[in-house]
């Protein structure tokens, strides 16, 4: 099936899927000699790393830099891993590529995989997600199929993955066909250019978490770093997220070294927390073990500080993120309620622009 003669189907639900088998096409491509795989990957990293002097009136710390993934094609840091995912199916024999997502890491692997040529795109979006025009917008223009499922996050996923061995595509979804240790080391690159730029190893790095794949990651470029003896010192690594349910915060205070699940009914999702909660995180158990070997921790955010600290960015800084993202910010302010100046080096990770 060429690109030029694939057609786009509709917006289908769950039970509208043709499950027939695609017969598998051999669709690996060179990086080095496609022009368009070359301009993907100079397109996808190397991000914004900032001293942030502005927020120093808010945030008594020594010295805060900033990590912004929004300079990322589809606008968060969710491309890193969606070139690696691409890259991987298009080596091998698969009909299509698929995962569930609610609205980031389904445009960044539709926009990746449309680079690659991948005959067929599939992303599951629960259908109650308040999913941003822009991220639709990314997921068509990549002539992608969008399936909207009855159910959470975590039922999409299970969707996805049912249908890709059905269908012969390739599964991308968390914690499915290896893709968490592709992931894992795809953030790892983020712990690269953070010491290229900073040119010492940090004390404290912030990151909001989901499924826990992005922390895992940071933690591990920073262990291989360590272990090359290219920096002194692991940074101890923070997970922020929701107050509204997330079981790498949840098992961290239960001081419990196994990631424990919450139930869908533990959860409470709003438009601003949708890529923080969910009931069970697919990378949860490495997220809780680079939490535990940093020596760092996991704490929540209210909304409130999220949507303040988005402000602030934008003001003091000229950054527009996703309130989420902010939330590495608004725990930074909450250890330091007590107005004591903390010591050392604090980088806080942005995963995405408010698109």
């Amino acid at each position: 099936m060429s690109r030029n003669s694939r057609k786009k189907s509709p917006n289908k639900t769950i039970t509208e899927i043709d499950s027939t088998l695609k017969e598998p096409l051999d669709i690996v491509r060179d990086v080095k000699t496609d022009t368009r795989l070359v301009k993907l990957q100079k397109m996808v990293g190397r991000t914004t790393f900032t001293e942030s002097r502005n927020l120093a009136t808010l945030i008594p710390c020594e010295r805060l830099y900033l990590k912004f993934e929004g300079n990322n094609p589809t606008g968060t840091q969710k491309d890193r891993i969606a070139v690696a995912l691409a890259n991987s199916c298009a080596k091998l024999p698969y009909g299509g590529i698929t995962t569930a997502s609610c609205g980031n890491f389904g445009a960044a692997i539709a926009y990746a995989s449309n680079y690659y040529r991948i005959p067929e795109i599939h992303i599951f979006i629960p259908r109650n997600y308040h999913v941003p025009k822009s991220r639709l917008k990314i997921i068509n223009d990549s002539n992608a199929i969008i399936h909207l499922v009855d159910g959470t996050y975590e039922e999409a996923v299970i969707l996805s993955s049912t249908m890709a061995r059905e269908n012969n595509w390739f599964d991308a979804n968390p914690g499915m066909n290896g893709t968490s240790e592709i992931s894992i080391n795809a953030y790892a690159e983020i712990a690269f250019e953070i010491i290229s730029d900073l040119r010492r190893a940090p004390d404290y790095v912030l990151c909001p978490v989901g499924n826990g794949t992005t922390i895992a990651g940071i933690h591990l470029g920073f262990k291989k770093l360590f272990d090359s003896k290219r920096i002194p010192k692991l940074p101890k690594m923070v997970a922020c997220s929701t107050r509204r349910g997330n079981p790498i915060v949840k098992s961290y205070k239960m001081k419990s070294r196994i990631i424990k699940d919450l139930t869908p009914q533990d959860i409470v999702e709003t438009k601003i927390n949708e890529p923080l909660t969910n009931w069970h995180s697919f990378d949860g158990q490495e997220a809780l073990d680079a939490l535990y070997e940093s020596g760092g921790f996991a704490e929540t955010a209210s909304e409130t500080k999220m949507l303040e600290f988005t402000r602030s960015l934008r003001i003091e800084e000229g950054l527009n993120v996703h309130p989420a993202s902010a939330c590495t910010l608004a725990v930074l302010a909450k250890t330091t309620s007590n107005n004591v100046m903390l010591k050392g080096t604090f980088i806080c990770i942005l995963t995405s622009r408010y698109t």
